[in-house]
């Protein structure tokens, strides 16, 4: 939300600069977003009498113009415009002049004529998104004055975000409240005004059926109307608020909100049918909003209506129908208080969003509602004409958030906030509104009706916070028992987040089940008493028992399983019994299914590799798979050990097929294990910039023994040599083929590396390039034997 500072001066006499007061507010429990400085935006920007207009030479749409903007002499300005003459007064960017829309005014020649300035538009000027032209000023406008003065552009505008429970602040008067009770000061009064009624004006016609949602209506019939475009100083305004002129009356009601924090709507009476209603809609009944959507409104949703149907969604927006236009002259003002939980449910249930519905969600001040009703009319009728009928009222905001009280205890209110609260500060919450009486410890408190959010003592405890300053509140931690800290264990988190269902199984196993995967070599720990033959030992690994949970998925018609299971596993040792923490994984069955654009794809080795690599990664630590033929229960081939680190910390590979089929599971199983209290720390991560220059990739593809390929356990160790060789330079690399047969000779194997050089203080050259290549093809050749390929 945005507030002129203008604004905030005509409520309260404020002596202070814009930037002290943004420091207050903060103090206040308001976050400022910033400052904006709209007249300072366009310092530079003078006032020019243009003395002479002539055709450009070159161009048909370019005039040359000689610009009086009472310097030594008149400017010669190329312009584009079309809408000016000898004559008009104009405002004119001089030469250094940096203009809202960040453009920075040179002196210049356009088609060979030199400018030595700009002649603007509104647009230029911040102060609209379009114009016909440029910005023709009054014959009266002072020749080099600043325009921004002139227009009288705020000094200043306040950028707020105002928190949710505070919808009284949600305007210039409530902050300005604010500051005045702060500051000692009086805030003005809301000025008095009583309409010129017109008895031949017929008051509108209007019943509320839900009084429970809507305690308090008011209707008002203004005839005779001439429709205009709101003056310059509302505009202004308006556009410095952040708000978008649309046209007379708009411009009025919202002026009237921003100012004093009623949401108003106008409708064309002549638009309306029969007697107005507010009342809750039927279940589809249709509504025509202003932003052009159609809606189908849901039951309970309150609503304004004629006796045709729904005209407004109360509190939220208007109907189309109904709206007013430029044609429009007679006209019927609303201004009421609806319930803010029923506006938020219906602004919910249709998915819309606007101005007024922010400030009724939030609560308006009820006594408003008559006052924002007599303001509006007086400014409609000043500006545009027209006769007003008396007020058609419903209800009463008497009762509104009313006789709400708050009894705390002082002592219970200081221990809360760690500071003594004096006397005095009882004095800046009633300037805010609050009808405080203290007896001794006893603190009795009548809540404002526009203070919505204060009902409890905890309230109290934030409102003495805000006016004592946050700042002032020492900063003292309370007394804690010291304990060792304790590291949260997300392995199986981390396991689920990557895909995979969380198991739970049992920790007894058979005998049989646990020479699947481990030999006899007398370090099973046995159970004296099992419960069957099926739960006889303990455990040392986890994977009969995924094996067995994935069969019983697999026999109920699911076409893929993926499980991941933390445990612990058992076994006796020289030195006792122990027992370690292991994380598991087994995948098996349809990764992908048939879908129309591509078959169903059955899991590989590739597929559980890439989740425990993701897995450590995502602990900061990198693995090598080193393939191992050994390990029992796996397929010869397709079986790794992984190295975290000199750590042998767990494997990973294909189950026997044998074996898979003694779990009567007929798809290729695959399972992984990583003991969990053998892994380190793993790097934290941190932020890196964005590079500022580019990188380079080269190939290099190299000829190697396929014994020697398999020996050294294939391609963890060719990019384990790669990244050894190729250099502080080298970011990334990969292989990105294999390949034997065809113009291989026999024995032999193609291996394509691929790798990435990249400096983040300077553009590499080719040097760095050869000499990374060349590192790399020297350590080939002394680990593997590889020569280059030519």
């Amino acid at each position: 939300m945005k507030i002129p500072f203008s604004w905030l001066k005509e409520h309260v006499a404020l002596t202070k600069s814009a930037a002290e007061i943004a420091d207050d507010l903060v103090r206040l429990g308001h976050e400022v977003e910033g400052v904006e400085e709209p007249r300072a935006a366009v310092k530079g920007v003078l006032v020019g009498h243009i003395l002479s207009k002539e055709a450009h030479p070159d161009a048909d749409k370019l005039s040359l113009l000689k610009v009086d903007v009472a310097g030594d002499a008149p400017l010669d300005i190329v312009c584009g415009a079309a809408n000016m003459d000898a004559g008009d007064k104009v405002p004119v960017a001089t030469i250094g002049t940096t203009l809202p829309n960040g453009l920075t005014i040179k002196k210049g020649a356009i088609r060979g004529q030199t400018s030595f300035g700009m002649c603007c538009s509104e647009v230029e000027l911040g102060l609209a998104d379009e114009s016909a032209g440029l910005l023709i000023l009054p014959k009266d406008a002072p020749v080099g004055a600043q325009v921004g003065e002139y227009l009288g552009l705020e000094e200043a505008v306040f950028d707020l975000s105002i928190t949710p429970n505070r919808g009284d602040c949600m305007n210039a008067r409530g902050i300005a409240r604010d500051l005045a009770a702060d500051y000692g000061l009086k805030l003005a009064d809301i000025p008095g005004f009583t309409p010129q009624l017109d008895a031949s004006v017929s008051v509108p016609s209007i019943s509320v059926e839900n009084e429970v949602d809507c305690p308090l209506y008011l209707g008002r019939r203004i005839e005779g109307i001439k429709l205009k475009e709101s003056p310059a100083w509302m505009q202004a305004g308006l556009i410095m608020a952040g708000m978008r002129p649309i046209n007379g009356i708009v411009d009025v009601l919202n002026y009237v909100m921003l100012y004093f924090g009623q949401p108003m709507h106008a409708f064309d009476a002549d638009k309306l049918s029969g007697q107005i209603s507010v009342r809750s809609a039927d279940k589809g009944e249709a509504f025509a909003a202003l932003d052009g959507r159609s809606l189908k409104l849901h039951d309970g949703d309150l609503v304004v209506a004629d006796a045709t149907g729904v005209v407004a969604l109360a509190g939220v927006m208007g109907s189309e129908p109904t709206g007013v236009t430029e044609s429009t002259i007679n006209i019927m003002l609303e201004s009421a208080f609806f319930r803010p939980a029923r506006v938020s449910e219906t602004r919910r249930s249709n998915a819309m969003v606007s101005e007024a519905s922010m400030r009724f969600e939030r609560g308006v001040d009820p006594q408003m509602v008559v006052s924002a009703m007599q303001q509006a009319t007086r400014i409609i009728v000043e500006l545009f004409g027209g006769k007003a009928s008396d007020l058609s009222v419903a209800g009463s905001a008497d009762s509104i958030n009313s006789a709400k009280q708050v009894h705390c205890s002082v002592s219970r209110l200081e221990s809360r906030l760690g500071v003594d609260i004096p006397e005095s500060v009882d004095e800046v919450l009633r300037r805010m509104g609050f009808n405080i009486v203290r007896n001794s410890d006893r603190l009795e408190v009548l809540v404002p009706q526009f203070r919505h959010d204060v009902s409890i003592p905890e309230d109290m405890s934030e409102e003495y916070a805000r006016v004592i300053g946050f700042d002032a509140i020492p900063e003292i931690l309370p007394a804690l028992a010291t304990t060792a800290p304790v590291k949260k264990d997300r392995s199986i988190h981390e396991a689920v987040a990557g895909g995979f269902l969380q198991v739970v199984t049992y920790a007894f196993i058979s005998a049989e089940e646990q020479r699947l995967f481990v030999a006899d070599d007398g370090a099973d720990i046995e159970l004296e008493n099992p419960i069957s033959d099926a739960m006889s030992v303990m455990r040392r690994s986890g994977w009969p028992g995924l094996l067995n949970t994935a069969k019983y998925n697999l026999n109920r018609q699911q076409s893929g399983v993926a499980l991941a299971e933390q445990g612990r596993i058992y076994m006796r040792t020289p030195k006792g019994n122990s027992e370690y923490n292991v994380l598991t994984w087994l995948m098996t069955g349809e990764v992908e299914s048939d879908q129309w654009f591509g078959s169903a794809r059955i899991a590989n080795f590739f597929d559980l590799k890439g989740a425990v690599e993701s897995w450590l990664a995502g602990r900061g630590l990198t693995g090598r798979f080193i393939a191992d033929d050994s390990i029992q229960g796996l397929q010869a081939g397709q079986s790794a050990k992984i190295l975290i680190g000199r750590n042998e910390a767990g494997r990973i590979g294909k189950v026997d097929g044998d074996i898979a089929g003694q779990f009567d599971i007929d798809a290729p199983v695959f399972v992984a294990e990583i003991n969990l209290d053998l892994l380190h720390d793993g790097k934290q991560a941190k932020f890196m910039p964005l590079p500022e220059f580019p990188g380079v990739e080269r190939d290099l593809v190299f000829l190697m023994d396929r014994k020697a390929f398999v020996r050294n356990s294939g391609s963890d160790a060719i990019l384990q040599q790669v990244r050894k060789s190729g250099g502080k330079l080298l970011i990334d690399t990969r292989i990105f083929d294999l390949y034997e047969g065809k113009g291989v000779p026999e024995g032999m194997i193609s291996v394509g590396v691929r790798f990435a050089l990249q400096d983040p203080t300077r553009t590499l050259t080719q040097q760095d390039s050869d000499a990374a290549s060349k590192a790399i093809i020297e350590g080939m050749e002394q680990k593997f034997g590889a020569t280059l390929r030519g």
